[in-house]
């Protein structure tokens, strides 16, 4: 019964495959057999399977098919988080329509911003001054001309 089963098991296998390995096939079954073939049976269902994607071509429509529903998952997650992200943006403006800008508040951390630019600016120009005056004298000029 079970070498009937192989024998059908080798029939679903294409057909190129089944003409050149089909006997083979059989053969390494009835021998091995006689020790026990049920491992036999579930190596010929997975070789049913691998001839008919790889062999085939099946194989490319798979890798499109995985290409094209990563891409329909991306471009799901990212209309998903635009749509986010859309909310969160009308949540805030209109939480600042509700709760209005502090002038005061505002004011002082603008006077806090423009002193801090002014003492970057005052320490950039005490490193400059402090770079000038540290230059090395020009080399003295030798009756020799450079090549250029």
């Amino acid at each position: 019964m079970s070498r009937f089963i192989y024998r059908c098991l080798i029939r679903l296998h294409p057909r190129d495959f089944r003409e050149r390995f089909g006997e083979q096939m059989l053969c390494a079954f009835d021998e091995a057999e006689r020790t026990g073939g049920a491992a036999f049976l579930a190596d010929g269902l997975g070789s049913i399977g691998r001839q008919w994607i790889l062999r085939s071509g099946l194989w490319r429509w798979a890798v499109g098919a995985a290409i094209t529903a990563l891409i329909l998952v991306g471009y799901a997650n990212s209309e998903a988080k635009f749509e986010r992200k859309l909310i969160i943006s009308e949540q805030l403006i209109q939480a600042k329509r509700v709760h209005p800008l502090d002038k005061a508040e505002f004011n002082g951390e603008a006077a806090e911003a423009v002193a801090m630019l002014a003492r970057f600016r005052a320490a950039d120009k005490k490193k400059s001054h402090q770079s000038h005056s540290r230059q090395p004298a020009p080399p003295e000029e030798t009756g020799l001309t450079s090549r250029r």
